[in-house]
């Protein structure tokens, strides 16, 4: 029989329906005391409101803020775990990383790359931090008791160059003793992120687990002597469910990387591969053929039919070359002090000459110059149709120097 069609909402409704799949929180629960700190924040925020002297000084501009008391605050009430679960949520770690699974973190965890010079690059929640800052290890540290166990996996969600859903095992260390990354087990030594020509930007995590005891991570193990993708291939969500009952999601920290020319002699020599390249294909100029001689249309002049079957580019480099002859580096477009630049327009209706001795030539068919050239140097003083990109607006200049 004859089926109702759906309408736009109910379209949209079922292309972007929300996962009624339940969320699962795989971590620890917020201790209490964070909850109570974050009570007392907002009671102490509602107090502060209130304080007609703070206003005062704030809108006067003269208010002093002790910016480490601040950062203190930010970490003592919990805040900070919060603002990181949320910009997680907003890049989707939880969602690539673990399915339907989720954690509140709970661990300070502190990544920095070195870049000499006593220089670093903080990972923060989703900052950028290029391929050659990332080059070697970074820096981690968090707050741990002596007796504690850690493992650290650092994944890139985005990066996999043929599996889709897939990730690369960039670096893992287990049975950390303490915060001391070196007490522990490096199972993949570190890999500097690739994220390929073309690609835009990839996500790279560290999330780092609390271990209920020492784990035999034999099945992670990759080589170390040479980098072997396939063996590099990674699943943060099988390896979570291999072992979730000895490892907890604790802490998370995670930055965004896109292509730079360093990664070439990566690609080259340490991946021992052709550097791979991600391009936009432009279509071909559409391009008129040649079926009539003529124009159909009367309105446009001889050569704008011409032009209508030649490849825009070599339109538009002609077009460019015109306006550099009169675009000064500094002051801009040199004829601008021509007021009206078509002032001469009878200039170009310009008659030949009739020849000696001979009857005058007929007026509409003897112009020195053609009717289509007239309209194209109109155009182009005027600044119309091709020529519109020939004018200039004004410089951008400092508003002091104005005054």
């Amino acid at each position: 029989g004859i089926g109702i069609d759906k309408n736009l909402q109910e379209r949209l409704d079922e292309l972007f329906s929300k996962n009624t799949e339940e969320k699962v929180d795989i971590g620890f629960k917020i201790a209490a005391s964070l909850k109570q700190d974050r009570e007392s924040l907002n009671k102490w925020r509602s107090e502060v409101r209130k304080n007609r002297a703070l206003e005062k000084a704030a809108r006067e501009g003269t208010l002093e803020v002790d910016l480490d008391k601040v950062m203190d605050e930010w970490k003592s009430s919990g805040i900070i775990f919060k603002d990181i679960y949320k910009a997680a949520e907003l890049y989707g770690i939880y969602e690539d990383l673990y399915r339907h699974g989720y954690f509140n973190p709970c661990v300070d965890l502190n990544v920095a790359y070195p870049l000499g010079d006593d220089m670093i690059a903080p990972v923060y929640r989703g900052n950028i931090i290029k391929p050659r800052e990332a080059a070697s290890a970074p820096e981690v540290t968090w707050t741990s008791k002596d007796d504690d166990l850690w493992c650290l996996v650092l994944t890139g969600l985005d990066s996999h160059l043929t599996e889709e859903g897939k990730e690369y095992l960039h670096w893992m260390v287990g049975n950390i003793k303490g915060s001391d990354v070196n007490s522990g087990v490096e199972l993949a030594n570190y890999l500097q992120p690739f994220p390929a020509f073309g690609t835009g930007f990839h996500r790279f995590a560290f999330v780092l687990y609390k271990q209920e005891a020492e784990i035999d991570f034999s099945a992670e193990t990759r080589s170390k002597d040479a980098v072997n993708l396939t063996e590099r291939t990674f699943s943060t969500f099988d390896f979570y469910k291999e072992h979730q009952e000895n490892l907890t999601p604790a802490g998370l920290s995670f930055f965004q990387s896109d292509y730079d020319n360093s990664l070439r002699d990566f690609f080259h020599n340490t991946l021992n591969m052709k550097e791979p390249r991600y391009e936009y294909i432009f279509p071909e100029p559409v391009i008129q053929p040649w079926n009539r001689f003529h124009p159909h249309d009367k309105k446009y002049s001889f050569n704008e039919f011409l032009d209508q079957h030649r490849d825009p580019k070599d339109i538009e480099r002609e077009v460019l070359m015109k306006k550099l002859k009169h675009t000064h580096p500094y002051e801009g477009d040199t004829e601008a002090y021509i007021k009206y630049p078509l002032a001469h327009e009878d200039e170009l209706k310009e008659i030949l000459p009739a020849p000696v001795g001979q009857k005058s030539l007929n007026p509409r068919q003897s112009f020195k110059i053609p009717s289509w050239r007239r309209t194209q140097i109109l155009r182009e003083k005027g600044k119309s149709g091709y020529y519109k990109s020939t004018d200039h607006s004004e410089l951008r200049r400092d508003p002091q120097l104005s005054q």
